[in-house]
């Protein structure tokens, strides 16, 4: 009786170590859902604001985070080829040629006014830091295509590789 009594623990064991690592995986991605839902909404909130400005617009934006940063958004656009990202896109981040925020450019090298370190605020003091990039491309006087992606700066980071893929947004806009 004893020793059925041991099995029985030690099986007992096993089974709620696994749902101890099942727990805390849970936890884990349920963190990364977080992040990644409010790098979206950001994405989001930046796109809608330069489309809300006429095509031809030259005045910057300005929004703030949760810090007290201000972050003057630029909307000017160029054609294909003209701008400051070379041939696959407008004015601000460079573009890859799938037509995507390229993501191996460094943060330093984006143009000034088409990124921002934004800080988004949290319950209990907690803030995350979110990197957000955005290229416009002119597509003549009276519209322009808005490419905007947008990441937690901080997250699964391991040996220099995110296991969040950046959100990727795109719209166009006109008069």
């Amino acid at each position: 009786m004893l020793l059925e009594l041991l099995i029985a623990m030690v099986v007992l064991t096993i089974g709620l170590g696994g749902l101890l690592v099942l727990l805390m995986a849970s936890m884990y991605t349920n963190s990364n859902a977080r992040t990644d839902t409010t790098s979206t909404m950001l994405a989001e909130h930046v796109i809608e604001q330069i489309s809300s400005q006429q095509a031809n617009s030259i005045t910057p934006l300005a929004v703030s985070d949760c810090a007290g940063g201000s972050w003057a958004v630029q909307t000017v656009g160029a054609a294909v080829g003209a701008g400051n990202s070379g041939t696959n896109g407008g004015n601000g981040a460079t573009l890859t040629a799938n037509g995507t925020i390229d993501w191996t450019q460094s943060y330093s090298s984006v143009p000034g006014g088409y990124a921002m370190r934004y800080i988004g605020c949290g319950a209990n003091g907690s803030q995350a830091v979110y990197d957000v990039r955005w290229n416009v491309v002119s597509m003549g006087s009276y519209s322009r295509m808005i490419l905007i992606s947008a990441r937690p700066t901080n997250s699964g980071a391991v040996g220099g590789l995110r296991y969040i893929v950046p959100v990727n947004l795109r719209t166009i806009g006109g008069m």
